[in-house]
Formats: C-alpha cells, sequence, structure tokens
C-alpha cells in the first residue's frame, strides 16, 4: 500500500532546494575559476598581494564545501544513502591517483598537472558512481 503514496518526482520543496544548491554550487565555481585564472595571469608580479591572490581560490573552494555540507545536510535518509557511494568511489580514485603521482615522483618521473588530474578522476569516478546507482541529482 505504501508504494502507493510514494511520488515518482521531486517535491515542491525537493525542488526548490537543489536548484538552490545548484546555483550555490555554481557562483562558487565560478568565483573558483574567476580567482585561479587571475592567480595565474597576475600571481608572480603581483608583490605584496600575492598572497591574497593566493588565498582568493581558496574561499571559494571553502565555499563549495560549506554548501555541500548544507545540501547534505537537507537530504533525507534514502537520498543520503544513494549519495554517498558515489563520495566514496570518488574518494578512492582520488587517493590512489594521488598515491599513483606520488610513487611517479619519487622514481623522477613528473606528472605536469598531476593535482588536476587527481581532482578530474575523483570527480569523474564521483559522477559515474552517481548515474549507476541512481543517486539523487544533488
Amino acid at each position: 500500500m505504501t508504494s502507493n503514496l510514494d511520488m515518482e518526482e521531486e517535491s515542491p520543496s525537493e525542488l526548490r532546494r537543489r536548484r538552490a544548491f545548484q546555483i550555490r554550487i555554481w557562483i562558487g565555481s565560478a568565483l573558483f575559476l574567476l580567482s585561479f585564472f587571475v592567480l595565474s595571469a597576475w600571481g608572480r608580479q603581483a608583490g605584496a598581494w600575492r598572497w591574497v591572490l593566493v588565498v582568493l581560490p581558496l574561499i571559494a573552494f571553502g565555499w563549495m564545501v560549506v554548501v555541500t555540507v548544507l545540501r547534505v545536510r537537507q537530504m533525507d535518509e534514502y537520498q543520503v544513502k544513494l549519495f554517498f557511494p558515489g563520495v566514496a568511489v570518488g574518494f578512492i580514485v582520488a587517493m590512489l591517483a594521488s598515491v599513483t603521482f606520488g610513487v611517479l615522483s619519487s622514481a623522477g618521473v613528473t606528472v605536469p598537472n598531476g593535482g588536476w588530474l587527481i581532482c578530474v578522476a575523483g570527480v569523474l569516478s564521483w559522477q559515474v558512481t552517481n548515474l549507476l546507482t541512481r543517486a539523487p541529482r544533488a
């Protein structure tokens, strides 16, 4: 009988929460990219302002972490159960990639932009796992 009560689509409040999360994440991502490009372009010439430029991407990154934590706290138990396998797989892939790059570095092999490769590997594996487990869209 309870299956008749289950909704297939999102409730209006859940849709509103998801859209608010997406807008906040896009704002944080845009600020991160903007501050990263400003740092890349003027970071070496900024003199005393260099440290301010270094901190700006970290502030945007912190914003995205806070927004994600708040979103997870808004999810119900079932959504959290579906959401966390993707996070776990993404974390493991990122850690394995970082250990691999560390071993390569110890052997004298340099991997250009290795940090970005680790990030991309973690995020892509997170999203693929979310697709396979039919996790909520965030």
